[in-house]
């Protein structure tokens, strides 16, 4: 059975003596101190002897007064999660204002409405820019564009009929 790695923290360092190394968990950094009794020797305020109670030491432990060489290890940022069915769904009912076509209204809406299911799930994980307001924009111009472009299919209809039905009843010109 494998020997789990030691937690990170300061260990004396393998290459140089008198330094401790930032050991990350799993390697090594480029970050060292000096020891711990160094350290503290330095900290001591002026007039205390040497035989001053020196901290107890540990894995990780910080030692009051300790001056680190290098800045500790950064960490990496959270990976960025972006929600594309609330993006994608927002121009496809956008694109219903400039082709004005009723099923591009309707399907971006559509869409929009799976990207704000999407986004419940996102915000439930904890990301903060889950898509939720281009998801909500998308639905409200995919459908109130989409009914404003059916209705207006539907009178243009509605007049070819009319116009057609008032010209087969004129009387014959002579």
């Amino acid at each position: 059975m494998a020997q789990p790695l030691p937690i990170a923290g300061w260990y004396p360092d393998p290459e140089i003596d008198g330094q401790d190394r930032w050991w990350d968990g799993t390697t090594w950094s480029d970050t060292r101190r000096a020891t711990g009794d160094a350290a503290a020797q330095a900290a001591r305020p002026v007039g205390v002897p040497a035989m001053w109670p020196q901290p107890a030491r540990g894995a990780g432990l910080y030692v009051p007064g300790e001056t680190v060489l290098q800045p500790a290890p950064s960490y990496a940022a959270p990976p960025v999660v972006r929600n594309n069915m609330a993006l994608i769904g927002f121009f496809v009912a956008l694109s219903g204002l400039f082709l004005p076509l009723v099923i591009n209204s309707f399907a971006g809406g559509i869409i929009s409405i799976i990207g704000l299911r999407r986004s419940k799930n996102l915000a439930g994980t904890g990301v903060l820019s889950n898509g939720r307001g281009i998801a909500i924009a998308g639905i409200l111009v995919g459908f109130i564009w989409g009914g404003l472009s059916l209705l207006f299919v539907v009178a243009m209809i509605l007049f070819e009929v009319w116009i057609f039905d008032v010209t087969t009843n004129l009387p014959p010109v002579i």
